[in-house]
């Protein structure tokens, strides 16, 4: 079925690839041929350097569609939304950026140096590698339970119900109220100035282009009550639910498909 809106938008991590890896050979293909016929936005909490890690060496390459005029066919917003770069001059640039105050970013990490040597959290983490596992993304903090380079089979296993990281969040919202919390990936929580969120990066980007939300489609996996994809749906736009790159694939053939 062809995809009668202007814009996809895909989130990173457990929908175009696995936690930190690499896009596969076959998703950035298809998503190469999809950004002939739409344009093709990617909004994570994963900073624009991992961004270059792991989605840029094979989407954008002499060999790819994208790789030859990337300009207006391909939209990256890391750190939720709160930046956005577009390709110019065959450089990606950095057009847009919410801040993050000072003084909300020390209250955020002061907060999570008591969350990680409270036993009640289990996090065997000691304050003074705090910074190990609390990425100072500027526009965002990301806390990662286990590391950013944990190994994905053991990052699987310590929350594959969200109950942790709820209880984190919980106590976050507690100790931040002006922060906006919401959990990514298997084992991050992704922290925010209150009020923002993917919908608010996402709307941001539709408002400068003059596009209609009525004009997107949104493909994630964090789908659900606290989940950093669930803000898409709560704003009304169209949004699939997907469970891995492994549905989000056949999305994007059934798009393709004349």
């Amino acid at each position: 079925m062809p995809l009668n809106k202007k814009i996809a938008v895909f989130d990173l991590d457990g929908t175009l690839t696995e936690s930190k890896q690499l896009i596969t050979a076959e998703m950035a293909a298809l998503l190469d041929r999809l950004a002939e016929r739409v344009i093709v936005g990617v909004i994570s909490g994963a900073s624009f350097k991992q961004f270059e890690k792991q989605l840029l060496p094979r989407l954008v390459s002499p060999r790819t569609v994208l790789g030859a005029k990337p300009a207006g066919r391909l939209v990256l917003l890391p750190t939720s939304g709160s930046q956005r770069y577009e390709s110019k001059n065959n450089q990606w640039e950095l057009v847009s950026e919410t801040p993050f105050d000072p003084s909300l970013r020390a209250k955020v990490m002061s907060a999570l140096r008591e969350i990680v040597v409270d036993p009640a959290f289990g996090l065997a983490i000691l304050p003074e590698r705090l910074a190990d596992y609390a990425e100072d993304r500027r526009t965002q903090i990301t806390f990662s339970a286990l590391g950013q380079t944990a190994p994905i089979e053991i990052k699987r296993l310590w929350d594959p119900d969200q109950q942790k990281r709820l209880k984190i969040k919980a106590r976050l919202e507690a100790l931040v109220p002006e922060a906006e919390i919401n959990l990514g990936g298997t084992t991050s929580i992704d922290i925010l100035p209150k009020g923002f969120n993917k919908a608010v990066g996402l709307k941001l980007w539709l408002a400068d282009q003059n596009i209609s939300p009525a004009e997107l489609v949104f493909v994630g996996d964090a789908v659900y009550p606290g989940g950093n994809d669930y803000s898409v749906l709560a704003a009304g736009m169209e949004t699939i639910k997907v469970a891995g790159p492994a549905e989000t694939a056949p999305v994007i053939k059934n798009w393709l498909t004349d």
